[in-house]
């Protein structure tokens, strides 16, 4: 399955992987890992970044780790970094985002 995320820290991530990030995301709950999408987000979802990583993961991993909310129109996933850091990854060109 196809996974993106969006941020402004590219080359760290190419270079050093997904760090994981920790908050209650509006929950009760503290939480911890790097969101991901079935598609790419920009600010109206709440992605802040000027650059797109996609990283092919096993679908069973999302599931794991989705969380569904009602009505959204997109799949997202707050996956562990280390889990992530497993696959390869890669930023996309800004045409490359345009077609998606």
């Amino acid at each position: 399955m196809l996974v993106y995320h969006r941020t402004d820290h590219s080359v760290a991530i190419m270079r050093e992987g997904f760090r994981d990030a920790t908050g209650y995301y509006l929950t009760a709950q503290e939480f911890t890992g790097a969101w991901v999408s079935d598609s790419p987000l920009d600010e109206n979802e709440g992605a802040d970044g000027d650059a797109v990583i996609k990283v092919d993961i096993p679908e069973a991993l999302f599931v794991e780790h989705e969380w569904v909310e009602e009505g959204k129109v997109y799949r997202e996933a707050l996956i562990p970094a280390a889990e992530l850091n497993k696959f390869g990854r890669r930023v996309l060109s800004e045409d490359e985002v345009e077609e998606l």
